[in-house]
């Protein structure tokens, strides 16, 4: 069945929900499989639409069949509190995904086996590769195109720094089907919205730089620690949560050649974990979904982005952020892991404070046991290192074991 045939408006009414950054392993997260299901379960959406690094590079993934079968396995796995709930869904790809070392185009083939991926039945069909492609959105009654999704891949890092973004081929693709939309409308554009992985560089233009030291600003992603920004609040347009700079793409002639084609009211982007913000830049609503997964860093408690649109005003959506606390009562099943992802550098430009804060913590603690260790009872010391080299060597073991029982638990319901 077609795409066409797959997503239309309901009573007028659809409901989309954006998920991003699951970077999962073959050894799937149970705290990122609650969530998953949890959320859907309470947002109940029409579609959803996942927007990269469906996987994380740091798998131990293998190389050649190996490697192939480890992300089948993960990809089944992970996808399997998704299947559940009958909703079908499109993604693309993120920059780990082909970091993995199995190409998106094997990727998408494991995909195309799952029930309710509606995007990969047909590799063929005019895309300019297998990551990108677009979604048409039928009103209620099936008569026309109410809304187009462009769904794009962002490709991987570039030699220097940045990443590779949307090239001139995808461009092509972009215009004609956007030509072909119209045509098929009355000559008149379909109201569409692009879902990607890595942010265009014009999302700078919702900051303003600040001096260092300034309350929440974040150390620049090209320039590291020599610049730093915060998010214009003036030019948002709903509650924000800000972790990083954009890490984005550079060169690229996409947001241009997207203003000047005049269909696309918004664009969504993954790639960078602490951000959910949305704002308007030339006439085009730049925003981002958060991080969900919890392999990876990100905020202490990770979200998803949740879209309400009305089939007779598409460009006057709703738009919203869930996290973990909002759909789920369950424990996370790994604090420790969890907080580490929480406290971690997000960027190369990050390490440097985030060591600074380890060391500020370390040292004094150091010196307060060399201290002790010298002076007052040099037993108490070592009995207490002796058992926090115990208590490690025990809980790590156990939590890996835990984590398998309720995992396979979780897997053996669906």
């Amino acid at each position: 069945m077609s795409l066409k045939d797959k997503i239309r408006f309901k009573n007028g009414k659809l409901k989309v929900m954006q998920i991003s950054d699951l970077q999962d392993t073959k050894n799937t997260s149970v705290d990122t499989l609650q969530f998953v299901d949890d959320a859907i379960e309470k947002v109940k959406p029409d579609f959803i639409i996942l927007t990269g690094d469906q996987l994380d590079v740091v798998g131990l993934w293998g190389k050649g069949e190996k490697a192939e079968k480890n992300v089948e396995i993960a990809i089944r796995r992970l996808f399997s509190v998704i299947e559940k709930h009958n909703i079908p869904y499109v993604l693309t790809f993120g920059n780990h995904d082909r970091e993995t070392g199995v190409s998106n185009e094997k990727q998408a083939e494991v995909y195309k086996t799952l029930k309710n991926c509606i995007c990969f039945d047909d590799f063929n069909d005019g895309r300019p590769d297998v990551g990108t492609f677009n979604v048409p959105v039928l009103s209620s009654d099936g008569e026309r195109v109410a809304l187009n999704f462009y769904v794009m891949d962002t490709h991987s890092k570039t030699k220097g720094v940045g990443y590779e973004g949307v090239n001139d081929k995808q461009l092509e693709w972009y215009r004609s089907v956007g030509e072909k939309l119209k045509a098929e409308n009355g000559g008149d554009f379909v109201p569409s919205m692009v879902f990607q992985h890595i942010p265009v560089s014009n999302i700078m233009e919702l900051f303003k730089e600040v001096p260092k030291g300034t309350k929440g600003a974040q150390c620049d992603f090209v320039k590291g620690n020599s610049k730093y920004w915060i998010l214009d609040e003036e030019k948002l347009f709903h509650n924000y949560t800000y972790g990083e700079t954009p890490s984005m793409t550079l060169g690229t002639k996409q947001f241009d050649a997207m203003k000047a084609q005049g269909d696309v009211f918004a664009m969504y982007f993954g790639h960078d974990h602490y951000n959910s913000f949305a704002g308007k830049v030339d006439g085009i609503d730049l925003g981002y979904c958060p991080g969900m997964g919890y392999n990876a860093y990100g905020t202490k408690h990770r979200a998803f982005r949740v879209f309400k649109f009305d089939e007779n005003d598409v460009k006057n959506y709703k738009t919203y952020s869930l996290n973990y606390k909002d759909c789920c009562n369950k424990m996370k099943t790994a604090p420790f892991k969890n907080a580490f992802s929480y406290w971690s550098p997000c960027n190369p430009a990050a390490a440097g404070p985030f060591a600074a804060k380890i060391l500020s913590v370390l040292v004094p603690v150091i010196v307060a046991l060399v201290l002790v260790y010298n002076f007052v009872s040099a037993e108490f010391v070592t009995g207490l290192l002796i058992t926090l080299a115990v208590a490690t060597a025990v809980y790590i073991p156990a939590g890996l074991i835990y984590n398998k029982i309720l995992r396979d638990k979780i897997f053996k319901k669906i």
